[in-house]
């Protein structure tokens, strides 16, 4: 990830991010064999409390992390998140920055870095994982 500029009203400009475990393979040749399960419920608890939720305003529940495709917005609703997953095995999320500003980036990327020491589990652009 690139660093933030500082801190103000700047929107955030990233690249398609993925937050999956650090051996992740992402994609279409992810396999239960290549994409280390992450924890719906760590997940779930940790983008609830950052107050993540379904595009229609729904409450986020462990078990939608086992839908591929599930689409979420960020508190702000200018970071979507969606779900990586095969028949119910969460492996993890595409975040797409659409413009959040540096406080709003700093929310959801403080989430990922705590989730991701528990889960040993990264947040980096698409083409650091194999695909």
């Amino acid at each position: 990830m690139s660093t933030l500029p500082d801190e103000g009203p700047h929107a955030v400009h990233e690249a398609e991010l993925v937050f999956a475990h650090v051996r992740a393979v992402v994609g279409d040749r992810a396999t239960r064999a290549t994409s280390p399960r992450l924890s719906t419920r760590l997940t779930a608890k940790a983008l609830r409390a950052a107050g993540v939720h379904h595009v229609g305003g729904e409450i986020l529940h462990a078990a939608d992390l086992r839908r591929d495709g599930t689409q979420l917005f960020d508190r702000s609703e200018t970071v979507l998140l969606e779900v990586l997953a095969l028949p119910r095995w969460f492996y993890g999320l595409y975040v797409e920055p659409n413009t959040p500003t540096c406080a709003q980036w700093r929310e959801l990327t403080d989430v990922f870095e705590a989730l991701g020491g528990a889960l040993g589990a990264r947040l980096a652009p698409i083409d650091d994982f194999a695909h």
